[in-house]
């Protein structure tokens, strides 16, 4: 794919731009939560959980988090939450929350959640949309920065991340032959503009 050799030339830069550079980096652990109210959202007790546990926070829910001189890096509101646990926290998120799946290293425990529909008194019913957590057993957590009581993984170890996921995702598509599904596409289309804004934002 041509624009993404072009994506991973500027996060090069990116990469070696916060390195070098003394930008201004700031956390807003309140956009973790799309500037909805959070009290009625599917698993908000697991989600609390892993992050009592020490749990770190990534994926585009952390990195829409982060302000570099005043500026937000990303601005799509999202649906997942990605979560980076050592395998003693997963052991313990699986005790507590019932989760049949022993957690080996590598291993990616995905706990999916229906709608929620809710109807407070006086007023029509809302719906709560899905929420998709993904927890990602590793040896060692990744480097992190912590907002009140919460990590959250840093800017370059993210989007590190997106560019080896949308080069599997590519290997994947290519590999079938064609005969992907539309989820996959969607997904690398998801990284894909979400890797170009952040280096639109970043630059500008």
């Amino acid at each position: 794919m041509e624009n993404f050799s072009e994506i991973k030339k500027f996060v090069r830069d990116l990469n070696l731009n916060l390195i070098t550079i003394n930008h201004k980096i700031q956390i807003n652990s309140k956009k973790r939560h799309n500037d909805k109210i959070s009290w009625f959202m599917p698993s908000r007790n697991l989600i609390s959980y892993i992050i009592k546990v020490g749990g770190v926070l990534s994926g585009s829910r952390a990195l829409r988090c982060y302000k570099i001189n005043g500026n937000y890096i990303l601005d799509r509101r999202t649906k997942d939450w990605d979560f980076i646990v050592d395998q003693d926290m997963a052991f313990k998120i699986c005790e507590k929350f019932n989760i049949d799946m022993i957690p080996t290293f590598d291993k990616v425990i995905s706990v999916k959640n229906q709608r929620a529909w809710r109807h407070p008194a006086y007023s029509d019913s809302y719906r709560v949309g899905p929420v998709d957590v993904q927890i990602l057993v590793k040896d060692e957590l990744p480097e992190y920065k912590v907002s009140g009581n919460i990590r959250f993984a840093s800017i370059p170890y993210i989007i590190n991340e997106k560019c080896k996921l949308i080069e599997e995702i590519s290997q994947s598509i290519e590999s079938s032959n064609h005969s992907s599904t539309s989820e996959e596409k969607k997904e690398l289309c998801k990284h894909l503009n979400d890797m170009t804004r952040v280096i639109i934002k970043f630059n500008s």
